[in-house]
């Protein structure tokens, strides 16, 4: 959302002049519930269209390309018509916002004549599409989130069965416990489920970013984020690892926690990584902000 506002900011009087003429050359003045369809044909951004009377009360119903919602005929419009600026050919363009019924990021034009205001909706994507001011294949975008869905959810199963690995052996330690392995065997539980959770993590992030809620100009710090947290989960698990480790040298060869100190060591060089990592990321954010 953030990058098209940024494009919008910086090719405004293009969109504007583009919509102006569009509608100008098209001459939208609606009589009849046909021609309010008809509108949809010639702009494909559209996504909305209505009239509005002098009185600033709806007058018809709204139209979308695919049917129409008449409960909305007779309400205040009003506290959308103050303080607007209308240019020489008494159209006026909005900023961008999120559209009530479709959820894009969308700008509204409206025509004013005589007696009446028509209102457009658009879909702000598509008009910077159309524009060639984003580059936009839906085939590719289309097979993108079916990797990236794919490889989600398959992350998923795997994260479910880590955790009822875990579980499993968590419950079996009650069922027959083997006294020389049980503080061995909770490790190995914690440490199932601890990744089961790191997995799962990521999958979610993975699925709800680049499949279900995918958008242009998707932040890369979000992408660092992700990987930030992977990398916290990753930590922990490995921390569990090297503190099992520790308690198994303690309690049967001494001579071993050479090994277990390196362990830790390689533990706290990825936490220092870590922090560096978040030094570095926090302050390119700071300065593209």
């Amino acid at each position: 959302m953030k990058r098209v506002i940024e494009l919008f900011r910086k090719h405004r009087e293009t969109i504007e002049n583009f919509l102006t003429t569009m509608i100008e050359n098209n001459s939208f003045e609606f009589t009849d519930n046909n021609s309010m369809r008809n509108a949809f044909k010639r702009l494909e951004s559209l996504q909305t269209s209505y009239i509005v009377g002098k009185d600033f009360k709806q007058l018809t119903a709204s139209f979308f390309a695919k049917g129409e919602d008449d409960s909305r005929i007779g309400v205040d419009k009003s506290r959308y018509f103050s303080n607007t600026i209308y240019n020489e050919k008494n159209i006026h363009m909005t900023n961008p916002y999120l559209h009530y019924r479709t959820g894009k990021p969308s700008i509204t034009i409206v025509k004013k004549f005589e007696d009446r205001y028509v209102v457009f909706d658009i879909d702000l994507i598509s008009i910077l599409m159309e524009l060639s001011l984003v580059q936009h294949n839906s085939n590719f975008d289309k097979f993108n989130r079916f990797i990236y869905a794919l490889g989600g959810y398959s992350l998923s199963f795997v994260a479910v069965f880590l955790l009822l690995y875990g579980l499993y052996i968590f419950f079996k330690i009650f069922v027959s416990p083997e006294h020389d392995f049980v503080l061995h065997e909770i490790f190995k539980s914690i440490i199932s489920i601890t990744l089961g959770l790191a997995i799962y993590d990521l999958a979610k992030t993975i699925i709800a970013h680049e499949v279900l809620f995918k958008a242009i100009g998707f932040e890369s710090t979000n992408q660092y984020q992700i990987l930030g947290k992977f990398l916290i989960s990753i930590i922990i698990a490995l921390s569990i690892e090297s503190l099992m480790v520790v308690f198994k040298i303690a309690l049967d060869d001494y001579t071993g926690l050479g090994y277990a100190f390196y362990l830790i060591l390689g533990v706290t060089i990825m936490i220092i990584g870590l922090g560096l990592f978040h030094h570095f990321t926090r302050d390119k954010t700071d300065i593209k902000s």
